[in-house]
This record gives structure tokens, sequence and C-alpha cells, in this order.
């Protein structure tokens, strides 16, 4: 089975600094084999972050290749790449296009983070477009556990030293 990203909205209901209900819809994204498991995994989330009443209002698979997560950025672009490979046996190029989820600060950072990246695989390659997305957050699945049925951030046990 391969693993996909799948875009989900998630509706709900908070108060406002009035005391006022608000309906907020969010879009998360987030990897699993099927929908019913991307379905499964978004419930366990919302009821782990506390997003309660919650109701998934659409869940759709993206044709995302790869997420790219940088720590210190929250901001999150689509970069579409036409990669050109050399058909030797025909003499053609052929051109490709895949999508890459990569947080930054503007599209101008997204920009040079994506060719950085890019260069490191030695392909030709064009960047046709970079477009904003509203995404409040990421939820790949090797950053989270599951404990007792549920899914929960994985917590980074660092080891102290003491001083003798």
């Amino acid at each position: 089975m391969v693993k996909h990203w799948f875009n989900c909205k998630v509706s709900s209901r908070s108060l406002d600094s009035e005391g006022a209900e608000v309906k907020k819809l969010e879009q998360y994204v987030l990897d699993a084999y099927t929908y019913t498991e991307a379905e499964t995994r978004m419930t366990q989330i919302c009821e782990y972050e506390g997003i309660r009443p919650f109701e998934i209002t659409q869940l759709t698979k993206t044709n995302l290749i790869e997420v790219i997560r940088y720590p210190e950025c929250d901001k999150w672009f689509r970069v579409k790449v036409a990669m050109t490979t050399f058909d030797a046996d025909k003499g053609t190029e052929k051109e490709s296009n895949q999508h890459i989820l990569l947080s930054a600060m503007d599209v101008k950072d997204a920009f040079e983070k994506v060719s950085v990246h890019m260069n490191q695989l030695s392909v030709g390659y064009v960047i046709p477009s970079i477009a904003y997305q509203k995404i409040v957050e990421v939820f790949p699945q090797d950053e989270w556990k599951v404990v007792d049925g549920q899914e929960q951030p994985k917590t980074e046990d660092v080891a102290q030293e003491v001083p003798a």
C-alpha cells in the first residue's frame, strides 16, 4: 500500500473574546494509507487537541509527493516543480510535475528552500508556481504515536547530563 497526504477541513465552534460563539473552518494535512485511516487519525487528533465539538467536512487525497517542515516557519506553501528528464532512446526531453508542501516565512523563502532541496537531487527543474495555503497544521504519522488507541504527539526524550 502507498501512503498518501490528505487535506482535511474541520468545522468547529469556539468562543471569542466577548463570549460569543464563532464557527471556524480550519484546514489540516495528514498522511495515511486510506480515507478511513485519515478520518480516524483526524478525529483522534481533534480530540487530543481539544477541538470540540467538531465535524470533518471534507477529506480529500492530495497529489503531494513530499512535505517539508522547517521548525522556525509557520506558513505553508504548495510548490509546483516541473522536473525535466532526457530520454536517450527517443532523444527527447520529458517534463513531469510534482507538488511539494513546505513551511516558509514567505514566497521568496519558499522559493529559496525548494531550490536548495532540488539542487541536492541534481535534476533539471523549473518552479512554475508557489501558492500560499491556509493550513493550520500538518500531522505526519512519524511525529505521532498511538497510546491506548489514541493518537498523541511523540515527545523527545532528551537525556540530561548530570555534572560530576
